[in-house]
């Protein structure tokens, strides 16, 4: 099995030892090299979604090059790490989430592969966004691991690199989202199109504006003990993923 991770803020300490591979796409460079390593009888590739050095903010992503890159590196899962922050009650800093929907107010991304010209549009069937056996066994990993976490949710995608104000969060809290960040779409839209199994794993790194303490104080505590969460949820679900030859 070869699982893809495109991770963001703080998840470079996933990473051990690694070997690079640069992959060239029809959509222009993706935001860094592959990073691959072997799990056990997995194969592991991971992807920094903002650069190697954090350099590429989150409407200047190339998505489609990053996701695109994954296909050719032959992923079979692909997972989106992200950092959010909490606007439902239970999502509180340090916790876990994998949301099952989105909500899109990000704008003038590059959000699809279909440029028009060459062939019928195709419109994918985007009603579940996240792939439900992978969103299933992330949900059964974290179980498994005692994790505490959120199984499912609502992440409301906004353009950033600036953070919300309290009016915006009320706003999103009104249309149903529990979590809000700014790189899960086009993300998984794009993973549709080329038909990757894709799902989120999202790390709450921070109350949502309006709702909590300093932000960047509380991001600063939560996202270390975020991604041990990740490490730990992803070692459970290479142990209970069999591998293929």
């Amino acid at each position: 099995m070869r699982i893809g991770l495109i991770g963001g803020t703080g998840s470079a300490l996933l990473l051990p030892a690694a070997r690079q591979r640069s992959l060239a796409t029809p959509w222009g460079p993706p935001s860094g090299p592959l990073l691959e390593w072997q799990e056990g009888a997995h194969e592991l590739c991971f992807l920094h979604r903002h650069g190697p050095a954090g350099t590429i903010p989150p409407h200047r992503v190339n998505y489609r090059a990053n996701v695109w890159a994954m296909q050719a590196a032959g992923v079979d899962w692909l997972i989106g790490i992200n950092a959010v922050g909490g606007i439902h009650r239970d999502a509180i800093p340090g916790r876990l989430a994998f949301p099952d929907q989105l909500i899109d107010y990000s704008w003038g991304r590059a959000h699809s592969y279909e440029e028009g010209g060459e062939h019928a549009v195709r419109h994918v069937d985007f009603t579940h966004p996240v792939a439900p056996a992978l969103h299933a066994a992330l949900v059964a990993a974290a179980q498994r691991a005692g994790i505490a976490h959120l199984p499912r949710g609502v992440y409301g995608v906004t353009q950033g690199p600036r953070l919300e104000t309290a009016a915006e969060i009320d706003r999103l809290e009104r249309d149903g989202c529990d979590f809000v960040g700014m790189t899960a779409m086009p993300e998984a839209g794009l993973a549709r199109e080329l038909g990757i199994d894709y799902a989120i794993c999202a790390v709450v790194v921070n109350p949502a504006a309006g709702r909590g303490a300093e932000i960047h104080a509380e991001i600063e505590r939560s996202l270390q003990a975020g991604i041990e969460a990740v490490q730990a949820l992803l070692k459970a679900l290479l142990a209970a993923t069999p591998g293929q030859s």
